[in-house]
């Protein structure tokens, strides 16, 4: 009776758009890529994550395993 029921999808998505299309054509680094697409309002997987916690969807514990490097 410990863990969860089901599944939770914990995702990140990149939407294209002009600044970021001209960035991947330039050849830009993934850092470079990531920051522009969180400065246009991309929510990063842990930021998804991170709001599943304080939906009560999931626990910090588990966040942290999914998320973190190996």
């Amino acid at each position: 009776m410990t863990g969860f029921h089901g599944r939770i999808a914990v995702y990140e998505v990149m939407p294209m758009h002009k600044k970021l299309r001209a960035l991947i054509l330039d050849g830009a680094s993934s850092a470079e890529l990531k920051k522009t697409a969180i400065d246009s309002g991309m929510k990063t997987l842990r930021q998804s994550a991170l709001t599943k916690v304080r939906e009560g969807m999931t626990t910090l514990s588990e966040v942290a395993r999914v998320t973190m490097p190996n």
